[in-house]
């Protein structure tokens, strides 16, 4: 290790030789002149000690771990030998584009407080083949430039899915160490969110506007089972992460404004319902069942709407006009008085809210298949929240009189 190293590139891996070659051969075409490459080999049985040999490059440091010591192991001894000012973690089927270190450490310099940098990824398969997808389909648009860490955190307490791919993040290291480096809290799946919001009570994060990393989705990948599998426990574990958000945050100067630990109150419970749902999902004899819920959610739709008055139903097309036979509803959204899928943007949302409602609709119930709106369409929750009476609020239904 060369402690006037300015960067490390740490690649925690295992039994991916192949996929890790690629990522080396990446890290090595850097732009950028003075850094090293720690590989921590977490016991591999194929061939990746010879792989990384293979280089015969100065730069790269070889670590064998004489058994598997796990995820969260791996990657934290790549905090504890680090002995460079900046480190990247990067994965070891991932790939960095050659100003990676360039941009990161550009952006660290520029802003002493930021205890990290943030770029944008590009998506390739397993053959290395660019995906043809946005950004928005695995995350909301990340921010640009640099953004308080108090209000990184808040954005995800609002519903913000802001997702920093690991391998184009760089740390910076006393911010890594004034932390403890990583934790398992809820879930050793959310290794880097667990960190993300931890590290944003104390420093900055600098988002950088450029595509420096490709990140590879295959079957093999640990997130590809927590997320989306039916077994999968990732989102529950996101809801604890955000659950601990709402904490740091009543902890901050701005819980000082009392509105502002109401509506962290509101968070919170929302949150935590959320989390019940899936749990409910894993254990399901511990809350009333699908049908159960929807039979309860209609009984209290007819007692809380008046006769003969329309309605705005989201439910996420999951309640057909079948169960509600006698209710004069419109879904949400609705072209000629049919479903039309979900809105794109909270700003489409609020516009045929509006437009619904000049036309003559009363209510609007939002059922618990949809109760995932109030998260990720946060305007418009915050909109009806404003602007709106709340009539009913349940783990089944929230309804509210738009004209009252």
């Amino acid at each position: 290790m060369k402690p006037e190293t300015k960067v490390t590139i740490a690649i925690p891996t295992y039994n991916r030789s192949e996929l890790l070659k690629v990522s080396l051969e990446s890290v090595l075409a850097q732009d950028y002149p003075d850094f090293q490459v720690l590989v921590l080999d977490n016991a591999s049985d194929d061939d990746t000690e010879a792989v990384v040999h293979s280089f015969a490059d100065s730069r790269i440091v070889y670590v064998r771990n004489e058994v598997n010591i796990g995820i969260f192991g791996n990657w934290q001894r790549s905090v504890e030998l680090n002995t460079s000012s900046y480190l990247s973690i990067l994965s070891d089927d991932d790939v960095l584009l050659s100003n990676f270190i360039h941009e990161s450490v550009l952006a660290l310099d520029n802003h002493p407080h930021a205890g990290l940098s943030a770029a944008q990824a590009e998506f390739i398969d397993t053959n290395g083949v660019l995906l043809q997808v946005t950004g928005t389909e695995f995350s909301d648009n990340l921010p640009q430039g640099l953004i308080d860490g108090l209000e990184f955190i808040h954005q995800i307490v609002d519903g913000r899915k802001w997702i920093l791919r690991t391998s184009a993040v760089m740390f910076r290291a006393s911010a890594l160490r004034a932390v403890g480096g990583f934790d398992i809290t809820h879930s050793k799946y959310l290794l880097d969110l667990n960190l993300y919001l931890r590290m944003a009570v104390q420093f900055d994060f600098f988002f950088i506007a450029k595509e420096l990393a490709q990140v590879r989705f295959h079957v093999e990948q640990d997130s590809q089972v927590s997320f989306h599998s039916l077994s999968g426990t990732g989102a529950l574990a996101v809801m604890a992460e955000r659950n601990d958000a709402i904490a740091f945050l009543l902890q901050s100067p701005r819980a000082e404004d009392a509105s502002y630990r109401q509506w962290l109150t509101e968070r919170l419970l929302h949150i935590s319902m959320r989390r019940s749902e899936f749990t409910s999902q894993l254990v399901p004899a511990l809350n009333l069942s699908w049908s159960e819920r929807q039979q309860i959610a209609i009984e209290e739709i007819a007692a809380t709407i008046p006769a003969g008055k329309c309605f705005i139903l989201v439910d996420d097309n999951q309640w057909s006009s079948e169960i509600l036979p006698q209710s004069n509803f419109l879904p949400f959204l609705e072209r000629d008085g049919n479903y039309w899928g979900a809105p794109p943007d909270d700003q489409t949302a609020i516009q045929e809210l509006e437009r619904m409602r000049q036309a003559g609709a009363s209510f609007i119930v939002i059922g618990f298949p949809a109760f995932w709106w109030l998260d990720y369409y946060s305007q418009l929750r915050n909109y009806l929240n404003s602007n709106f009476r709340c009539v009913l609020h349940n783990s089944r239904l929230i309804v509210f009189d738009l004209w009252s």
